[in-house]
């Protein structure tokens, strides 16, 4: 009975898959959203990909922090660069992101998005050379390694 039931799930999936990505029985088809849509509708949002970092205490990991973000550029110009120096501004968040892991961060505690949004801030402004981004954490978590 149970091999029937799975069965029949499968068959069902297998017939409403291709419905649903050519977007149902309507005529019209939607884009799937971007990361940008999904986090906000303003243009000012550059969205970030997901970083992290090893948290390295006493020669060992311990776990891993791993951020969402991104920045918020109100100034038309300095989005422009900041969008075309995007491998540079990575590099700078990665290692701020580090930077807090390593030196900052103490294992089986809450990481403090105040101290991280601040160096992480710092790395940008240098990054672009101006100030004028403003660093938008969406998440962070920490995930503790097992033993």
């Amino acid at each position: 009975m149970q091999r029937r039931a799975l069965l029949v799930g499968l068959c069902a999936a297998l017939v409403a898959g291709p419905a649903a990505a050519a977007g149902g029985s309507g005529g019209g088809s939607q884009a799937p959203a971007t990361r940008q849509e999904r986090l906000t509708s303003a243009e000012s949002f550059v969205p970030m990909p997901t970083l992290s970092a090893g948290v390295l205490q006493r020669a060992s990991t311990r776990g891993t922090l791993v951020v969402d973000m991104g920045i918020d550029v109100p100034d038309a110009a300095l989005r422009e660069r900041a969008q075309r120096n995007g491998p540079r501004l990575r590099d700078a968040l990665r290692t701020a992101l580090a930077v807090y892991a390593n030196t900052y961060y103490r294992d089986r505690t809450a990481p403090d998005p105040t101290q991280l949004t601040r160096l992480m801030q710092q790395s940008i402004d240098q990054a672009l050379g101006a100030p004028g981004a403003r660093v938008l954490l969406v998440n962070i978590i920490y995930q503790r390694r097992s033993s």
